[in-house]
């Protein structure tokens, strides 16, 4: 998973105290510099942290997603 200059990422903004899309503006080797979209405040992250809160991320709208899903058909689990 490479985080180009450009892309967005969410992450937790120290700022927000959210979970809120992150523009990558730099990388320099392991360390990316990350702005939030919505107060403009900056970040370094590393490399890894910034993977996991991704995959993080994704499963748990994946989750979220098949539930809506089965909840929309109604599929029970039991």
């Amino acid at each position: 998973m490479d985080f180009e200059v450009g892309t967005t990422r969410i992450y937790n903004c120290s700022v927000c105290n959210v979970d809120t899309p992150h523009t990558v503006r730099a990388n320099r080797g392991d360390f990316y510099g990350i702005v939030c979209t919505n107060c403009n405040s900056g970040a370094i992250v590393h490399e890894l942290d910034l993977k996991i809160y991704q995959l993080k991320w994704e499963e748990e709208l994946r989750e979220i997603l098949d539930n809506l899903v089965e909840q929309s058909f109604g599929f029970d689990d039991d």
